[in-house]
């Protein structure tokens, strides 16, 4: 299995404005062939662009596109819950990734279009007193 920065040394990417994603629901958006799909997402000043080299995907979503976004925990994990294009739009991925600038500058562009909710929730998952936060 590649890792993100792997991937992203292979195809000329940047690691800062590179995100990798677990689709938990794609609404139609993207392909799931199983539950959970994972796709390494490139960061634009206008979209995502999603790619699952497996299934053979390689999709654009705009920013203007997203409508909601809230964050929320389920299974241990943080999950950006968001409608795009009417559609449900459910991500996850790990602590360690949530923390990078590419999340950061991901939150940043959905945020120019819909306030993220549930914040609180971001800052815990990602804060300094995670296991403390996690226990409650």
């Amino acid at each position: 299995m590649q890792t993100l920065k792997g991937y992203c040394e292979k195809n000329g990417l940047d690691i800062n404005k590179t995100f990798d994603m677990v689709l938990g629901e794609g609404g139609g958006i993207l392909p799931q062939k199983t539950g959970m799909q994972g796709y390494i997402t490139e960061i634009t000043d206008t979209s995502i662009i999603c790619i699952n080299d497996k299934l053979g995907v390689k999709k654009e979503i705009p920013f203007t596109s997203f409508t909601r976004a809230e964050f929320g925990i389920a299974n241990a994990q943080l999950w950006l819950q968001c409608v795009v294009d009417e559609r449900p739009f459910v991500f996850c991925t790990t602590r360690r990734n949530w923390k990078a600038p590419s999340a950061k500058l991901l939150l940043d562009k959905i945020g120019e279009q819909t306030e993220i909710l549930g914040m609180k929730e971001y800052n815990g998952y990602t804060g300094k007193k995670f296991f403390l936060y996690m226990w409650k």
